[in-house]
């Protein structure tokens, strides 16, 4: 039998605000959603390009302290370069939409991606620029003491996260960091990644806790390409991975940071009075780590979709029959790991207290904790008494579900008469395939049909 409440997963996960944060906005649908997801895009492209900017003059700074005049020199060609760049950006942009009508969606849309992507590739070509003086590479942005800790990465790590000091002094002097921020106008469980520039001096020190040398659990290190590595640290939990950025400069760098937790300051301890403090902020988490998990885009896909899960059975511990429903759909996604079955039932039969929940109790009594089940409803009478508790509740899905078990017999009765009592009883409700499957069965039952004989 199929899992009915499947259905409803994208619910659960997805906030509608959250194509809004992707970057290609590859889920847009209609022009009314193209112009405000490119705006988003384009925004987010023009932030990281000044940021890459301010870190390149900083670069410049540290660089050039042993010959200030030719570092103002150089930091004035930069500039220079950088107003005939943007003058050339906003000249291209308006070619590739030449042949759309000025002021359509459309041609706003074409505008905004080129921009974005200009932007992203300008922002990456300052990001490759590593000022050193030719005569004195020591004045470059090797460590203020003058010691490199060592030209291999693995070696410069262990010696990076071995004290506070060590970090403090090889972090780069302007940092790009990401943090989740909820998205303004929306609620508190809508959140996306917003990047900006900082000072390194204005970090808490230790960034990171210390890394011994070969494999550290909970830590992966990946190597972008020569000159940059990142640090994947999730020793703190699904719900607080960091990423560290690195580049090769004169010594190895730290150079962004990417905070993929949410701060509690962003969430609302009372939000659900049914629940503790601590319960609400796991439901806000859920929502909000598993709506960035489902876009898909973001390399700690798995980890965001985890998070969710650990964060809904964490609101779930009330009783809350959403998060418990949240958090068992989630489970039987195979988007997250699978819990042991009692845990799921468990999670079921608290959320059979709302229509939606006991619909995805029966569908669990009939298939069990499994994803692919394809036999024989496992215990047809108990489901068939979820799904009739859901049509108590005024359920027009559950409704229309019973008929056609009933047409079918999945549930080990197959009723034609009751069934199209049950597709009139959801039609009544203006459930529209209910009215579809009235108008196909009639003509197979002839006695009149009272949809209270669904029930």
């Amino acid at each position: 039998m199929k899992r009915f409440f499947f259905a409803f997963i994208g619910g659960f996960l997805l906030p509608a605000s959250a194509v809004y944060a992707q970057d290609g906005c590859t889920q847009v649908t209609s022009s009314l959603e193209m112009v405000p997801c490119s705006e988003s895009a384009m925004k987010a492209a023009d932030t990281q390009l000044n940021v890459s900017y301010k870190q390149l003059m900083a670069r410049l700074e540290s660089d050039y302290r042993a010959d200030p005049a030719l570092g103002a020199e150089y930091a004035a060609k930069v500039k220079e370069s950088q107003r005939a760049w943007l003058k050339l950006r906003d000249a291209n942009c308006p070619l590739e939409a030449f042949e759309i009508e000025t002021g359509m969606p459309a041609h706003v849309f074409a505008v905004n991606s080129c921009i974005t992507r200009m932007s992203r590739e300008r922002s990456a070509y300052l990001d490759k620029i590593v000022p050193v003086l030719a005569s004195d590479k020591s004045t470059s942005t090797t460590p203020a003491n003058g010691a490199c800790p060592s030209e291999e990465f693995p070696a410069f790590l262990t010696a990076f996260s071995a004290s506070s000091e060590s970090q403090r002094r090889l972090t780069a002097m302007t940092v790009k960091l990401l943090l989740l921020k909820p998205v303004a106008g929306k609620d508190r469980s809508t959140f996306e990644p917003s990047t900006s520039g900082v000072s390194g001096a204005s970090f808490t020190y230790p960034l990171m806790a210390a890394i011994t040398p070969g494999k550290t659990p909970g830590v992966e290190i990946e190597e972008v390409d020569d000159s940059h590595v990142d640090v994947v640290d999730k020793r703190a939990g699904n719900s607080n991975v960091k990423i560290f950025n690195f580049s090769r400069q004169a010594c190895w760098v730290l150079e962004g940071v990417e905070d993929w937790s949410i701060s509690e300051k962003d969430l609302v301890a009372t939000r659900n009075p049914a629940m503790s403090r601590a319960e609400n902020f796991c439901d806000q988490r859920a929502e909000a780590l598993g709506g960035l998990g489902s876009l898909e885009q973001y390399r700690l896909t798995a980890e965001l979709l985890e998070a969710s899960l650990e964060n809904y059975v964490c609101a779930a511990e009330s009783g809350d029959p959403e998060a418990s429903l949240s958090a068992a759909s989630l489970s039987l996604s195979q988007m997250a790991s699978q819990l042991e079955t009692s845990k799921v039932e468990a999670l079921f039969k608290a959320a059979s207290k709302i229509p939606s929940g006991a619909l995805g109790y029966a569908t669990f009594l009939c298939s069990g904790n499994s994803t692919d089940y394809n036999g024989p409803c496992l215990h047809p009478k108990q489901a068939e008494e979820q799904v009739i508790r859901a049509i108590t509740m005024g359920s027009k899905e559950a409704m229309f579900y019973l008929a056609s078990t009933l047409e079918g017999g999945e549930l080990g009765t197959k009723d034609m008469s009751r069934a199209l009592a049950c597709y009139q009883m959801a039609a009544d409700k203006g459930y529209r395939s209910g009215v579809d499957s009235v108008a196909r069965l009639k003509s197979q039952v002839p006695e009149p049909i009272k949809a209270s004989h669904c029930i």
